[in-house]
């Protein structure tokens, strides 16, 4: 089990990395084995689908940059259970596109193993999102 600071610390720089589109940076804390999800339904497709390579992870992180603002969010709290932290984020956030903006909140869960994420599920209000991106009406 990796130490509680270590993972805390971890987690705030992997924020910082994706904060400021960097996506070397970012790459460089999952394991080339990670998975990958944004829970939800099937129905939205490829944004509910997971990821489990690199490569995939990579552009699957690459097009959040490209298309999401995180600027102006803030960790709220983080929780560590063993290898696992549970990060609250809330704030507003940027489609870019579009140039919309919305408050939401949403769980980060982080699994660590040797340093390294193995699996990062990301809980958010994927109709918001959806509805955001255009793929379903308000």
């Amino acid at each position: 089990m990796t130490d509680r600071s270590e993972l805390e610390s971890t987690v705030q720089t992997i924020y910082k990395a994706r904060q400021d589109n960097d996506i070397d940076a970012l790459m460089a804390f999952f394991d080339p084995a990670c998975s990958f999800r944004i829970v939800g339904s099937d129905r939205l497709g490829s944004m509910t689908q997971t990821v489990d390579d690199s490569e995939s992870l990579r552009i699957a992180m690459t097009r959040f940059m490209d298309n999401w603002d995180f600027s102006k969010l803030k960790t709220t709290s983080l929780h560590v259970d063993g290898d696992t932290v549970f990060a609250h984020r809330s704030g507003q956030v940027r489609f870019i596109p579009s140039d919309v903006w919305n408050n939401t909140e949403f769980i980060d869960k982080f699994t660590f193993k040797d340093g390294l994420v193995v699996d990062l599920a990301e809980f958010i209000d994927t109709l918001q999102v959806a509805e955001t991106m255009g793929l379903v009406k308000s």
